[in-house]
């Protein structure tokens, strides 16, 4: 009995400390999994140059390096009139209150104009009190932010590595984690496996392709209409819109609001416009064909899935939460609803066909009495007689 409760003691014990570890090893974890997904996407593209006869570590160092060349190139484009803009911003109060309050007169003649009745909005004093609050609270934070960009650049840098080092351990980790199931079921494990990965570099390639359309979308058609910074404005639309469900509007508003501040309130309007007929774009065409192959999740589940994934690891979280979410139902799916199907229902399909299941064996237990426990004999089923021939008699024969 005291051995049980001593068991029993270290296995909660343990839990305990296990939990705890994961805890506080969670930012590791999430890097881990950004580089497994990142990985998963750009595995195909190994796999094309392998084929060029390219060797492997130099097909996985030319990919990395494609990528890391044009995020840099992007954000050399499109950092610095952001970071200028918020600068000149918050060191002239007057100047950003001047733009809110330019632009809260404009939007109100014209309501006026149209429908007759004045439109009261804010009250300027009010505006430029709000306005030194927040310069207030946002200049103090700016040291720490800078902080956050650098360590954000360092696990930049680590997710790389990581990926670099799955791709060349690629076999070998899954061969790993297959030897670890019995006999039986490794081959369902490896292809549950596979079906993962697939699911999740094909989501990671929608989005990518997705967000590449929305950003340069944005940023020709601003381009033609001669909007302030349009590179700027379509780069974070298109950036935006990887956060699935609610990162284009996110965007399509803050780009809004820099086009004002920057500009003049057309330009906000212009912004505001392209993002909307974009937006329709996506919404109806490319999303639903780009990601019909990867996750598969309803839409309410989504939505669900980045609230939660924010909540727990903020933008980073919200973005692998759909994959996340798509890798426990596509285990649920196999673990638990397949089977549980297969063994209630007297069929199957498979490739279009209905294939019948076998019929439930019913065991039969005889207990043998000690009497005749030596030999127990099964009554056969008697044998039906075979029935004679009968005798031709031919003519002219006795």
């Amino acid at each position: 009995m005291a051995k049980d409760v001593f068991r029993g003691t270290l296995v909660v014990l343990l839990t305990l400390v296990g939990a705890y570890v994961v805890f506080m090893s969670l930012r590791i974890l999430v890097v881990v999994l950004v580089a497994i997904i990142i990985a998963s996407a750009v595995r195909p593209l190994v796999l094309r140059l392998m084929r060029w006869r390219f060797s492997e570590g130099l097909a996985i160092i030319t990919v990395y390096v494609s990528i890391l060349l044009t995020i840099f190139a992007l954000f050399a484009l499109v950092i610095p009139p952001i970071a200028n803009s918020l600068m000149t911003n918050l060191q002239s109060e007057d100047r950003l209150a001047n733009r809110i309050i330019s632009f809260q007169n404009w939007l109100s003649d014209n309501v006026q104009r149209v429908t007759g009745d004045p439109l009261q909005l804010a009250d300027p004093a009010a505006i430029r009190k709000g306005v030194s609050d927040f310069i207030d609270s946002v200049q103090p934070a700016i040291p720490s932010l800078v902080g956050g960009a650098g360590s954000t650049f360092g696990e930049v840098v680590l997710v790389f590595v990581m990926g670099v080092y799955w791709l060349t351990s690629y076999e070998h980790a899954i061969s790993f984690l297959v030897q670890l199931f019995t006999l039986r079921s490794r081959e369902k494990v490896q292809a549950i496996i596979y079906e993962i990965e697939g699911m999740m570099g094909s989501y990671v390639r929608g989005l990518a392709f997705v967000a590449l359309f929305v950003g340069f979308a944005n940023f020709l058609v601003l381009t033609v209409l001669r909007v302030p910074n349009a590179a700027t404005l379509g780069f974070l639309i298109g950036a935006t819109t990887i956060l699935p469900i609610v990162g284009g509007f996110l965007g399509g508003g803050l780009a809004t609001i820099l086009a004002i501040l920057t500009g003049t309130p057309l330009h906000g309007v212009a912004v505001l416009g392209t993002f909307v007929a974009v937006q329709q774009i996506e919404t109806h065409y490319l999303t639903p064909r780009a990601m019909s192959r990867s996750v598969g999740l309803d839409p309410l589940l989504t939505i669900v899935a980045v609230l939660i994934g924010f909540t727990l690891g903020g933008v980073v979280g919200a973005i692998i939460a759909t994959p996340v979410m798509g890798t426990i139902a596509v285990l649920l799916r196999e673990i638990v609803i397949v089977p549980r199907k297969e063994s209630v229902s007297t069929y199957t399909m498979e490739n279009g066909l209905i294939l019948l299941n076998a019929e439930p064996k019913v065991e039969v237990q005889i207990t043998a009495t000690p009497a005749d426990a030596a030999v127990i004999k099964t009554p056969s089923a008697p044998v039906p007689p075979v029935p004679s021939k009968p005798e031709i008699i031919l003519p002219g024969k006795s």
